[in-house]
C-alpha cells in the first residue's frame, strides 16, 4: 500500500509557493492604499475624513500611524524602484 504521509505537506508547500508573488503584490496594493489615505489626510481636502480620523484616533495614535505610514512610503519607493517587475507596475 502506498504511503501518502508527506503528500499534504508537499501540497501545502506548492500552494504557498504559488501564492508568493500574489501575496507580495497584494501587500504592495494595500500599502499604496494606506499611502493614499495618508496623502488625503495630509492634504486636508476632505474635512469629513480628517474629522473622522481625528475623532477615532488620539494624537498619540495618529502620530504612531504617521510613523508607520512613513515607513510604508520608504518601502513603496524601494519596491517601485527596485522590484517593479515583481509588482507588475
Amino acid at each position: 500500500m502506498a504511503n501518502f504521509d508527506t503528500t499534504r505537506a508537499k501540497i501545502t508547500s506548492v500552494t504557498n509557493a504559488a501564492i508568493l508573488v500574489q501575496t507580495i503584490q497584494a501587500t504592495y496594493r494595500d500599502a499604496k492604499t494606506a499611502q493614499g489615505l495618508l496623502n488625503l489626510y495630509t492634504a486636508g481636502s476632505d474635512t469629513v475624513f480628517n474629522s473622522a480620523v481625528n475623532a477615532l484616533f488620539t494624537s498619540g495614535e495618529r502620530s504612531e500611524l504617521g510613523q508607520m505610514l512613513t515607513q510604508l512610503n520608504s518601502l513603496i519607493s524601494d519596491w517601485e524602484a527596485n522590484h517593479a517587475a515583481v509588482l507588475g507596475v
